[in-house]
């Protein structure tokens, strides 16, 4: 059965990620630089299909650089239905990354069922998995809901709607669809994928490559290698921490799975042979959270003679990073990694997030990437409830002390279904009106910038002053402090 697989346009600027960053952030959301890095959902999930007799096509909506000359949202639909109508496809399946695109969404499955009245439509991601029952209920035009990690589910999906033996809906865990009477039904979660390496090599050869290659003259380029794009990689899925404001464990729970150094090697192998990929970035949620899982990947790349260079967009877990691991990296070929400080308040950090991450082991980690010669990014948040005078003082000192290359600051987003998020809604702390029954269409933010959070013991203005004196986006850290209304 032909599958149809959608990843919607981005724009990178204004859209908010899960984890309230930009989403494999390589300083691409200046509007004159084009960083175009494949779907590894639709990837993994074509793979999948296709191993088991169904037939994937790919539309990777984030790729295309005539987005520059045309409207994307208009484009977007005209290349879905050229598509559908040169395939006809019987299931089309849109991944919603982050919650920011679900208005997109919406528009594009009213849009393909107005045109094409048999297809079944399926989504998945964070948003969906957050609000199954209230989209089904609320979108005729919608016939699934994928709930968390898809790839078998989708599998299973594809099977009963095409007929094969012994598919019965009933029977497939973790997604929701409507029954014959019209009402919603969610079936539950048994398992998720324990053995990351039963799943195929993803399906790199159904992607134009040439649609991923841009302008990347500005990356950091230690070994001066001609770079035209890069490459995602993955080599495990979860995250067991649990800070207050991250929903990603509702989607790939919280139990670490690992991919088989051998075989993320060997993924690299070929797409450096086949494709000449010689830069990769590795979107794992928590990127060596298992010292010996990252020094058998390290000792794997040096094995294979590839000479290679990568990043880590979301981040590494400062914890496990030694000089023994920084080395390895360094000379496996990380070039620049992500730094999920959050906060310089210690408070905060550790006790509010529950990050269990010293300022002695950030200011360690940082000065082993420097020592490596390995770009940073500080990743840190502001705006938490418990944010006060001090602890913003805390963070400015944190952020001005700390020698990273990159210091991006942004404002907390409390996503449905975190820690976070409940506390928000207890106490009442929305900085404006928020229908609560109306988030599964108008998620919570679509936008950076906005704080949305009221402090128990702080004002909105003080935060946007603090914000705005900061002066993040020009990485300039004169003596700001003593000059704010905010002191100590």
């Amino acid at each position: 059965m032909k599958v149809l697989l959608i990843s919607p346009y981005i724009h990178a600027s204004k859209v908010t990620p899960l984890h309230g960053r930009k989403h494999g952030d390589n300083e691409m959301s200046q509007e004159n630089r084009e960083d175009f890095i494949a779907s590894s959902a639709l990837i993994y999930l074509a793979s999948l299909l296709r191993k088991n007799n169904h037939e994937p096509i790919l539309i990777d909506l984030n790729c295309y650089k005539t987005h520059r000359q045309l409207d994307p949202k208009q484009y977007s639909k005209e290349l879905i239905i050229e598509s559908i109508v040169q395939h006809e496809p019987e299931l089309v399946g849109i991944n919603c990354l982050f919650s920011g695109m679900f208005p997109i969404i919406m528009e594009l499955i009213v849009m393909i069922k107005a045109r094409f009245h048999n297809i079944k439509i399926v989504i998945g991601g964070i948003h969906p998995t957050t609000f199954p029952k209230e989209i089904l209920k609320n979108i005729d035009e919608l016939d699934y809901v994928v709930i968390g990690e898809g790839d078998t589910i989708l599998v299973e999906l594809a099977n009963h709607i095409e007929g094969r033996n012994g598919s019965d809906i009933t029977k497939i865990q973790s997604i929701a669809y409507r029954d014959t009477s019209g009402s919603v039904v969610i079936n539950s979660r048994q398992s998720f994928i324990e053995d990351l390496d039963e799943i195929p090599i993803p399906a790199w050869d159904l992607l134009d490559f040439d649609n991923y290659k841009g302008d990347l003259s500005y990356y950091f380029n230690p070994k001066q290698h001609e770079i035209t794009m890069r490459a995602p990689i993955l080599t495990s899925r979860a995250c067991p921490y649990n800070c207050n404001f991250c929903n990603m464990h509702s989607v790939m729970g919280k139990k670490l799975r690992r991919r088989n150094p051998k075989a993320v090697v060997s993924e690299m192998e070929f797409l450096n042979r086949t494709y000449g990929v010689n830069y990769f970035s590795f979107m794992d949620d928590n990127l060596a959270l298992s010292k010996g899982h990252i020094l058998s990947l390290c000792q794997e790349i040096k094995n294979s003679g590839l000479d290679i260079q990568f990043d880590t967009p979301n981040g590494v877990c400062l914890n496990t990073l030694d000089e023994d691991v920084v080395a390895a990296l360094s000379d496996a070929g990380l070039v620049k990694t992500s730094l999920a400080i959050e906060h310089g308040s210690d408070y905060i950090r550790n006790e509010v997030i529950g990050k269990r991450l010293s300022r002695e082991k950030i200011s360690e980690v940082v000065s082993l990437c420097k020592k490596y010669r390995i770009k940073t990014a500080g990743y840190f948040i502001i705006g938490f409830p418990e944010e006060t005078c001090d602890t913003l003082k805390d963070q400015y000192e944190l952020m001005s002390q700390l020698d990273v290359d990159i210091k991006r600051l942004f404002s907390l987003v409390p996503f449905p279904g975190t820690r976070l998020f409940q506390q928000v809604v207890d106490d009442n702390l929305f900085s404006s009106k928020v229908n609560l029954a109306d988030l599964w269409k108008k998620p919570v933010s679509l936008v950076q910038d906005d704080f949305l959070i009221s402090p128990y013991d702080l004002s909105i203005e003080e935060l946007v002053e603090f914000q705005s004196k900061f002066n993040y986006k020009s990485q300039r850290f004169e003596s700001l402090w003593e000059d704010m209304h905010i002191s100590k």
